[in-house]
């Protein structure tokens, strides 16, 4: 078989004021890509010369509130084989750079689909997404949340994207979740039939914790788009796909809520719809929804059996990537689904069985903090303390945990007949609640066993005398 020849790529940016972050995100391409295309759309901070020194090409366009304008018209300045986009708040994992080269090599595709890992609130998850195609076989639509629209088979890989940008602080955050709602809204009043832009709006809500608007945005868009009319659009399977998703994210709107009768509701009446009109297999989003709702209600035998299907749905999707295009919110849930049983199956009794689910959750996403919570409460039920504690010190090393760690250990520790040890969590603990008056009795108890009698005196006076001060206001 002929070889083929080397595969230029260009990577192709647009920023604007992204001074703080863009270093990181072109050091991380520098070395695996052969150009770098960036339009500015009206940088004020130093982000031009940023790019300038590490020898981008820099064009200027102005911002017409539209993302695929300007990714687009990025596009027409590559020369390569290949385009890699990437946003300034994303960084390539340097390891994978020789899965970018092998797979840019396969003839058979004209788009790659990267698994990017966004973080969230100390914590993330994982979308397939695609980034990389052949120069002349893509391009941008939507003003906002654009998507690539391929010509050809795509790739599935685990080329591994950083995604930062929704890790800022609250300001910035706030801001750009402003700019996001005004230009999805901007979006439906030029055609208040896009789907997309319904979907997108209601999960902008839905990441703000804005569950009220997420469910009457929701419920709004489910009123216009029904199995019926997306059937009679022109573009009918991505209608459908879009009507499902916003089933999916109004569904999680009520289960923030609590309200999980209605998102089951929303759900079960999404998939049969669905099977009516022939669609196999079930949809894996909907299907984790209601794992999660039977969670929250405390049925932990259906979860199990959802969160099992969900499993089963997701290896499938996973070995289907190259020919389905439909975004999929939850395949990089995997970790989510294993926590999940395993916490279930805490819950009934089955310590050993759970443990392993557990782990394989923290495998798979070191920095889900609620799978820490839920393997050191299931060796603790099993007794074995040693395991319990390591496990939410792994949390703490992590730095995950939250202050209530610090009191899990300080029980932990008495448990084991460990006063001395049990102290400096406790401590750690009331230094973020000082007025927790059951912790600092805590510690004096913990004095007091240890012979340190005028410690402990110290405590229980001041444990008193926060008592009397309560009652006095």
């Amino acid at each position: 078989m002929e070889k083929p020849p080397n595969q230029r790529i260009s990577a192709c940016l647009i920023v604007k004021d992204e001074q703080e972050l863009l270093p990181k995100c072109l050091t991380s391409i520098k070395n695996a890509v052969d150009e770098i295309i960036i339009v500015d759309t009206g940088s004020t901070d130093n982000t031009v010369t940023i790019a300038n020194n590490f020898g981008a090409q820099v064009y200027h366009h102005p911002w017409n509130d539209s993302f695929s304008e300007a990714r687009n018209h990025c596009l027409k300045y590559a020369s390569g084989d290949w385009i890699l986009q990437i946003d300034a708040d994303e960084e390539l994992e340097q390891s994978d750079i020789i899965k970018l080269k092998n797979a840019i090599n396969n003839t058979n595709y004209n788009a790659i689909a990267v698994a990017i890992h966004s973080t969230i609130k100390d914590n993330y998850h994982t979308f397939y997404n695609i980034r990389i195609f052949r120069r002349g076989k893509g391009f941008y639509k939507d003003i906002i949340h654009e998507q690539v629209v391929i010509e050809g088979d795509r790739l599935s890989t685990e080329i591994r994207f950083y995604h930062h940008g929704y890790n800022l602080d609250e300001n910035k955050m706030k801001k750009k979740w402003q700019k996001t709602t005004r230009l999805l809204q901007k979006q439906l009043e030029q055609n208040p039939y896009d789907s997309f832009a319904w979907f997108n709006l209601i999960r902008n809500y839905r990441t703000q914790e804005l569950f009220n608007d997420g469910i009457i945005t929701g419920e709004k868009a489910l009123s216009i788009f029904t199995p019926s009319t997306c059937m009679n659009h022109p573009g009918t399977s991505s209608s459908m796909h879009h009507y499902v998703m916003i089933t999916y994210e109004t569904a999680n709107c009520y289960l923030h809520r609590a309200v999980t009768a209605k998102a089951k509701d929303l759900c079960y009446n999404a998939l049969s719809k669905l099977k009516a009109k022939g669609n196999a297999p079930e949809n894996i989003d909907l299907i984790f929804t209601l794992a999660c709702a039977y969670l929250k209600e405390g049925n932990h035998h259906k979860a199990i059996e959802y969160f099992e299907r969900f499993l089963c749905l997701r290896e499938w999707q996973l070995n289907s990537m190259n020919t389905n295009s439909f975004m999929i919110d939850t395949l990089g849930y995997d970790y989510a689904a294993y926590n999940g049983i395993g916490y279930c199956l805490g819950n009934l009794g089955q310590w050993d069985v759970a443990i392993n689910y557990l782990k394989k959750a923290i495998a798979l996403n070191p920095r889900y903090r609620n799978a820490y919570d839920n393997l050191a409460l299931c060796f603790k039920n099993t007794g074995d303390l040693n395991n319990a504690i390591r496990t939410l010190l792994k949390s703490v090393a992590e730095d995950i945990a939250d202050d209530t760690v610090w009191l899990q250990l300080g029980e932990l520790q008495i448990t084991q007949n460990s006063c001395k040890k049990a102290i400096p969590y406790f401590e750690k603990y009331l230094k973020a609640h000082p007025a927790d008056k059951n912790v600092l009795l805590r510690i004096a108890w913990c004095y007091e066993q240890l012979g340190h009698l005028e410690a402990a005196m110290i405590g229980y006076r001041s444990a008193e005398a926060f008592k009397e001060s309560v009652f006095s206001k």
